[in-house]
């Protein structure tokens, strides 16, 4: 299984970082959205709360490949997931909502990726290079 290096779990979680979730349908119509609740709970795996997003969990279901953008300024990594599982309840899920109680949101799922291939995108000369 591939880790994601902890500077990017370090960004991952900083204040301001843009994070996006990619999707597809089996026909390959993408689909992107800005996501606040992704999170990664160890470094081999990916989680995002089911909040408002219809279209993409439809996609998850049908399409088991997704990429999740993370953006901070001039760095950027894309992370290719895989193997999703939907959870319903539990006590990852029970943290999540705590938390997103003082925005008013609920998750009602998470989705549980393996981390597939992480590569550099930010505007650098490394961009699109494989990192793990």
């Amino acid at each position: 299984m591939t880790s994601i290096p902890a500077n990017v779990l370090e960004k991952m979680n900083a204040p301001g970082t843009v994070k996006v979730l990619a999707t597809a349908d089996k026909s390959g119509q993408p689909h992107a959205i800005v996501c606040g609740s992704i999170i990664s709970p160890q470094p081999d795996k990916m989680v995002v709360g089911e909040v408002l997003m219809h279209k993409s969990a439809a996609n998850m279901a049908e399409n088991p490949k997704a990429t999740f953008m993370i953006s901070a300024g001039m760095e950027a990594w894309e992370i290719d997931v895989k193997n999703p599982v939907r959870v319903t309840e539990g006590p990852m899920l029970d943290a999540m909502n705590k938390e997103m109680e003082a925005i008013h949101l609920h998750a009602g799922a998470l989705w549980i990726f393996d981390v597939d291939a992480v590569y550099d995108q930010g505007a650098n000369p490394n961009a699109g290079k494989k990192i793990a």
